[in-house]
């Protein structure tokens, strides 16, 4: 038999074709994977890295103290003590402290009468500088005056370094024979006087109104 002198193929040429495209998929994705095997070596080996990748992460809600009860005392600038009590406080990371159920009383004496306040929610921020105590109180506010009145509105801002509370968000004051209704109050319980604005008020029994 007479040889044609050609050489025999072991692969057809679909099978060749095939095995140079995996080639060239794996020189493509190698570097990748060098890459990716080199960074996670430079983290293993620098754990200060990951230390400071975590402290600069925000902080979460667990970092903060929970309070049962929480009891807050002071005295303003007139001498009077003032109480800050709640059904539960949250002690944020900046010192400032939310409070649920709160309750307010600041005592009075031969000058002032006595306040009482009470809300569903409170955030009592503790001195920066020379700014003192504040409380703010939100949601059925509550304020009863040991005189007999009583003022309802939905916010309340106290700044007990000055012995000042604001209403801002709108006011009613009842009284033993009237009903005031206002925009806003500034209370000044070191000059004893309450600034209403856009009154309307209601005096009983002849349920008049006056603006």
């Amino acid at each position: 038999m007479v040889e044609d002198g050609r050489i025999p193929h072991t692969k057809n040429a679909a099978e060749l074709g095939a095995y140079s495209r995996r080639i060239a998929r794996l020189r493509r994705i190698l570097p990748v994977i060098a890459i990716f095997l080199l960074g996670l070596l430079v983290i293993a080996s620098n754990p200060d890295f990951v230390r400071k990748a975590s402290q600069d992460a925000p902080e979460s809600g667990d970092n903060r103290l929970i309070i049962d009860h929480p009891v807050l005392d002071g005295r303003g600038p007139d001498g009077r003590a003032y109480r800050l009590t709640a059904r539960r406080g949250t002690q944020k990371n900046d010192g400032t402290m939310a409070v649920s159920d709160a309750l307010m009383n600041i005592a009075g004496n031969d000058q002032k009468p006595s306040l009482s306040f009470s809300a569903n929610e409170g955030i009592f921020r503790s001195p920066i500088g020379a700014r003192g105590d504040t409380v703010e109180l939100l949601g059925d506010v509550n304020v009863t005056t040991g005189d007999g009145y009583q003022f309802l509105t939905p916010h309340i801002a106290i700044n007990l370094a000055d012995a000042i509370w604001y209403a801002k968000s709108g006011v009613r004051m009842n009284g033993q024979d009237s009903t005031l209704r206002a925009t806003r109050l500034k209370a000044d319980e070191n000059k004893a006087i309450y600034r209403f604005q856009n009154i309307r008020m209601r005096i009983l029994p002849g349920q008049q109104e006056r603006r």
